[in-house]
């Protein structure tokens, strides 16, 4: 009996006695853990910084830093439509005719060449706009019919 009583107290020193060394483990354990992942994010943070890879290959980063400025260049760029192109070019020989002017006999002669242009660009204009007026519908503006009109009452309506 006494042996029984001798080795219920083993056990019991033995359950308390690891208790308490699982718990000094686990902490040992929480520790290295925590080390390790403060480990890994320095490793993380040094894979991350953009300035070590420059220090590392200046020319490879320049190369990327330009090929980057290029493809985000040709995303963003507005891309001109024909009739911009077209109406480009006619400007661009506008410019050319008008340098010959210039240079030319005098000033009169430059003031009616702009005076032809801008009649000429005035009427396109009020053609373009009649023409849209007619295909809408409408004839434009109607004078006004009734007293001291011109206009005689029945026939506009």
């Amino acid at each position: 009996m006494a042996e029984r009583e001798h080795l219920s107290s083993e056990k019991k020193a033995d359950v308390a006695r690891s208790s308490e060394e699982i718990r000094l483990n686990i902490a040992k354990e929480k520790e290295n853990i925590s080390q390790k992942v403060d480990q890994i994010g320095e490793r993380i943070k040094e894979k991350l910084d953009w300035r070590e890879y420059v220090n590392d290959s200046p020319y490879l980063a320049i190369g990327v830093a330009a090929g980057l400025g290029y493809i985000g260049s040709r995303v963003l760029i507005k891309r001109t439509s024909p009739m911009e192109r077209i109406m480009d070019s006619i400007a661009g020989e506008v410019r050319g005719s008008l340098v010959g002017l210039i240079a030319g006999p005098g000033p009169g002669m430059i003031k009616w060449t702009l005076l032809g242009i801008a009649t000429k660009a005035a009427a396109g204009w009020i053609k373009n706009s009649a023409s849209t007026e007619v295909e809408k519908g409408s004839a434009g503006p109607r004078p006004p019919a009734g007293h001291g009109s011109t206009v005689f009452p029945g026939a506009g309506n």
